[in-house]
């Protein structure tokens, strides 16, 4: 408890001081001893406990603010949307008409703009930045935040034609020792140069952004390895491992709901002779128009699978026996008529596919399925190649 007495018949001024409250009027002792009345005195301190009080207001603001834009980024439901938000957040905080997010690509070693405000993203899409060049990249190399109120000053030569003032802030994003990218920001609404007040507003609604950025990050290198644990490399199709695990989802839909599910098995005719007189990298080639050919001709939900070599499968759900056997012809006839202009492959090697067609029946297991479609891929290969065989 605090009295001050201005004056002897002056009524007592009575202020409530935390130890907080206290410690925070520290800095005001020396004013306070040098005060030449109690009413200067009283003055002086009336004046320092309303500036703690705002400033308390202010970071309560802001530790809202925070929590609020907490919640908002963890639902973003895309990358894009994730980007704008952040984006958005901080120059709102920072009151600037312009701003931008760029992005740090390990794979290919610069940033990149994802994200702006104030202008067209058009104009920078394209735009590739090293680490150490430019504002963006050395402050992505240093790691520290860069804060001018005057570029002519601080940086002059530095051309900014689409600014309309001199004063910018940039902010690193790092998650630990991981570089995940750089914002910033123009262009303060009052034209005014950014204060360091703007800088640790935008530093505290950068830390929940970061988190978020990383875990997107994670969250898309996760994804590419499970595509890449489930795809081909050289076709772009579904490996074997993927075809067996969606072979038995898809038979048990198929009892579950009593629908149809038909299986392809497509051979390459004589593909040994073609690699041994042309090479693997034409072999390969044909590969890929043989999947590209398959993925065209199939609907968006059928299964296409590169089972091993010049072997493929084609999962169709709801596929009849008749549909299925139609669906071969057509892919049969695709390969027969196309031309592998420019490729130069003869005549008397232009590939032909053989196909196999099974439908599901009530006792098959998933081995007895592909048995009988392989069986069904031997006879058209026993009766000539280049057909079409249906299971019985």
């Amino acid at each position: 408890m605090a009295q001050l007495l201005p004056h002897p018949f002056a009524p007592v001024l009575t202020l409530e001081l935390t130890d907080s409250d206290l410690r925070e009027l520290t800095p005001l002792a020396p004013d306070l001893e040098a005060a030449s009345t109690p009413k200067d005195a009283a003055r002086i301190l009336v004046e320092g406990v309303r500036r703690s009080a705002a400033a308390r207001g202010r970071c309560e603001q802001l530790v809202a603010e925070v929590y609020a834009f907490t919640r908002r980024i963890g639902g973003a439901r895309d990358a894009a949307t994730l980007h704008a938000w952040i984006l958005e957040a901080l120059a709102l905080r920072a009151r600037a008409r312009q701003a931008s997010l760029a992005l740090y690509d390990e794979a290919a070693g610069h940033l990149a703009i994802v994200a702006t405000r104030g202008y067209p993203a058009v104009l920078v899409e394209d735009l590739r930045i090293a680490p150490g060049a430019g504002v963006i990249g050395q402050v992505f190399q240093s790691r520290r935040p860069r804060l001018v109120a005057d570029i002519a000053r601080e940086m002059p030569g530095l051309r900014r034609l689409r600014y309309r003032s001199g004063s910018f802030l940039a902010l690193p994003l790092f998650a630990g020792a991981v570089g995940l990218g750089v914002v910033t920001l123009a262009d303060r609404e009052d034209l005014q140069p950014f204060t360091r007040a703007d800088l640790t507003a935008v530093r505290a609604l950068a830390a929940p952004a970061t988190l978020a950025l990383g875990a997107a990050r994670l969250a898309e290198q996760a994804r590419t390895l499970a595509h890449a644990a489930a795809v081909d490399p050289l076709t772009g199709l579904f490996n074997r491992r993927s075809f067996e695990a969606r072979l038995d989802e898809e038979i048990q839909r198929a009892r579950r709901y009593g629908v149809d599910l038909a299986l392809l098995v497509v051979d390459i005719d004589d593909f040994k002779r073609l690699n041994d007189r042309l090479g693997h990298l034409m072999g390969d080639q044909v590969l890929r128009v043989l999947a590209d050919t398959l993925r065209r001709s199939v609907r968006g939900f059928d299964v296409c699978t590169r089972f091993g070599g010049e072997e493929f499968a084609i999962l169709m759900p709801g596929s009849r026996a008749a549909a299925a056997v139609q669906s071969a012809e057509r892919i049969r006839q695709r390969i027969e008529g196309y031309r592998f202009d420019p490729l130069p492959v003869p005549g008397d090697l232009r590939p032909t596919i053989s196909i196999g067609v099974a439908v599901l029946e009530a006792a098959d297991a998933a081995h007895d399925f592909i048995a009988r479609a392989d069986r069904a891929l031997y006879q058209a290969k026993a009766e000539g190649k280049n057909r079409v065989r249906l299971a019985p």
